[in-house]
């Protein structure tokens, strides 16, 4: 039977609920109430979202990261910097995480920490979700605070009300974001600026075709013109419906615009794991030649049966 520790909890959406379970659980860790969450949103917090001190009232720093996505070294080096500015000087900093343990950002953490540690800076550590769950378990009175239902759920699956289908959680089904163009993203008023510049110059283009101003042979920009036209309004119906959606298929449906809580886009692809038989399933967006399309996770091994529709507001929100 599964115990506290050992049991897979459910990440939460909010990261603002993550940073209060990862404070609950530094608390524990380290054996002492002087934790305390740094700032609030919209202020400077040089790069820790958590503050206390160790066994020998050492100040330590937390910086919360709740995300889908593995952590890239350049995250980690970001947050690194950004914490050397934080006063008092750090004697460690804690990059707590939740996803699942990853060898790879491990490695490059221990790396970088001890060349920190040679040049007498403050070492790096990564925190997992289940380093994190692991710490708050210690305390039951803690842990039924956040997972206070974890036990009572009910063995029968849940059924999608309108259809009957079986419907499953995001931690249930392991979905990961995979970001293109190695996580960088734009901000959202960018693509509207460059959508009334294409507009324009389309609109520009055809009026001197139209008026043969570029001699009798203008009529061969039109289709250039036409494409600047189309291109512009394009990207400005894209900005808009990611101001109110947020999430958005693009090049065929394989990849996925999302904006992120800074009004920021990200070009990124899905995965999922099968909830039947655990085989990859990937993020599609597909329906009927001329009618309503729909985005659903298709299973590799059993794509005409293992399928499930994505309600894309129950993805956790993608925080720069």
């Amino acid at each position: 039977m599964p115990t506290l520790i050992t049991s897979k909890l459910p990440v939460p959406k909010s990261w603002d609920e993550f940073e209060d379970i990862t404070l609950s659980a530094s608390k524990l860790r380290w054996g002492h109430p002087n934790f305390f969450r740094h700032g609030r949103s919209g202020q400077q917090q040089h790069g820790v979202d958590i503050f206390g001190e160790d066994e020998v009232h050492r100040p330590i720093g937390i910086q919360c990261k709740n995300t889908i996505a593995a952590i890239s070294e350049n995250v980690l080096l970001a947050e690194i910097k950004n914490a050397e500015s934080f006063h008092p000087p750090l004697s460690a900093l804690y990059i707590a995480t939740s996803v699942d343990h990853d060898s790879k950002l491990q490695g490059r953490a221990r790396i970088i920490s001890s060349e920190r540690v040679s040049q007498n800076k403050f070492p790096v550590h990564v925190l997992f979700w289940k380093d994190i769950t692991g710490d708050l378990a210690k305390d039951e009175e803690e842990f039924i605070k956040y997972f206070g239902n974890f036990f009572v759920q009910t063995a029968q699956p849940q059924t999608h009300p309108a259809n009957g289908n079986p419907t499953f959680t995001i931690d249930e089904m392991e979905i990961v974001r995979h970001p293109a163009f190695a996580g960088k993203s734009i901000p959202r008023k960018n693509i509207l600026k460059w959508s009334t510049v294409v507009a324009s110059l389309g609109a520009l283009g055809l009026m001197l075709t139209f008026s043969k101003v570029l001699g009798p042979n203008s009529g061969n920009w039109t289709p250039l013109a036409m494409l600047l036209c189309m291109s512009g309004l394009v990207l400005a119906i894209i900005s808009e419906v990611l101001s109110k959606r947020k999430f958005e298929y693009f090049l065929r449906g394989k990849y996925y615009l999302e904006a992120s809580t800074s009004d920021r886009i990200h070009l990124n692809s899905l995965t999922a794991t099968c909830p039947w038989c655990a085989s990859k399933m990937h993020l599609r967006h597909i329906g009927p030649k001329n009618g309503v399309k729909d985005d659903i996770f298709i299973c590799e091994r059993n794509p005409r049966q293992h399928t499930i529709l994505l309600d894309p507001t129950v993805l956790p929100e993608i925080k720069d």
